[in-house]
Parts: C-alpha cells; structure tokens; sequence
C-alpha cells in the first residue's frame, strides 16, 4: 500500500501502561485510539494511507476490553502482513508486585 503510515499497536497486561505510553506517543505527534477492535484496524490503517500523509504515524491501543474482538488479533495482524500493511507490536507488561500497586491506586475496576 502506498503512504503506508507507521503503525503502532499498544497491547498487554492490564495495569502495565498502555494508557501511559499511548499518552507519550501522542506527545511524539501520533495519531492514537484507545480499545479499537482489531478487526477494524486494516480499514483503518486503509484511511490512514489515504490521508495524503497527514495521518502518518499511529498508535491504536487494542487489548482485552475489546471482548470476543481481541481474539481476532492475531488473524488480523496476519492478513495484514499478507496484504503488506505494516505494523509494530508494542506488548507491554509488569512485575506482580507493580501491578498490584497500580490496582491500588486506581478507582477504575480492573479485568
């Protein structure tokens, strides 16, 4: 695909940062969605290519809050990879003890 944007797909433990660094990325001039259903992820990278450069680097967080959808993550990544779109994988986890902590100080109920 021509003007293929970079495409970065946050994934990983709940509590280990997603929101963290997708935050930083965005910082970096990203373009970044949280909890988009991986089967949505080669049309949007289609859009992305089709903005004339103006959306040039993504970073889409994709993890377990998508339900049954996050199952399809790996079968999109490789249709993907067949159809020459390219992608990165960021997986991002923690220690036990740094997960714990986390749960600790958030109010949000985690998986």
């Amino acid at each position: 695909m021509e003007n293929n944007p970079r495409l970065v797909i946050i994934t990983g433990m709940s509590g280990a940062g997603k929101t963290q660094v997708m935050r930083f990325m965005e910082d970096l001039g990203y373009f970044c969605v949280d909890n988009l259903p991986p089967a949505l992820i080669p049309k949007f990278a289609e859009l992305c290519a089709q903005s004339g450069g103006r959306v040039n680097r993504v970073a889409l967080v994709v993890d377990i809050r998508g339900g049954e959808f996050f199952d399809q993550l790996m079968q999109v990544l490789g249709e993907m990879d067949q159809q020459s779109m390219l992608s990165e994988v960021l997986f991002l986890e923690a220690s036990d003890e740094t997960l714990i902590r986390r749960y600790k100080e958030t109010r949000r109920r985690h998986p």
